[in-house]
């Protein structure tokens, strides 16, 4: 079996737990159908978040939805001077 991963990411506009909820419920939604992908198709699923982001973990909106049965672990992206702010990343396998 092959395994290959799909990525995407979220600017959010504050930093506020609901808010985050929605974003990344959005982004993961979007990458899940525009790859023709189910819960039950994943093995595991990344995300990163800014240093600025700080309200809530990312993962909680995937487990919001329903993606229960999957290993999910969230990471802080390296503090670069310039890079964009409020950005969620998530990498799925």
């Amino acid at each position: 079996m092959a395994v290959r991963a799909v990525r995407g990411a979220v600017q959010l506009e504050r930093d506020e737990a609901g808010h985050m909820h929605e974003r990344v419920e959005e982004l993961l939604t979007a990458v899940l159908t525009r790859n023709g992908l189910t819960a039950d198709d994943l093995i595991s699923i990344w995300f990163t978040a800014t240093p600025d982001l700080h309200s809530d973990f990312p993962a909680a909106a995937a487990r919001r939805i329903g993606i229960a049965d999957v290993p999910l672990l969230c990471a802080q992206e390296l503090d670069v001077a310039g890079a964009m702010p409020r950005v969620v990343r998530l990498l799925a396998h």
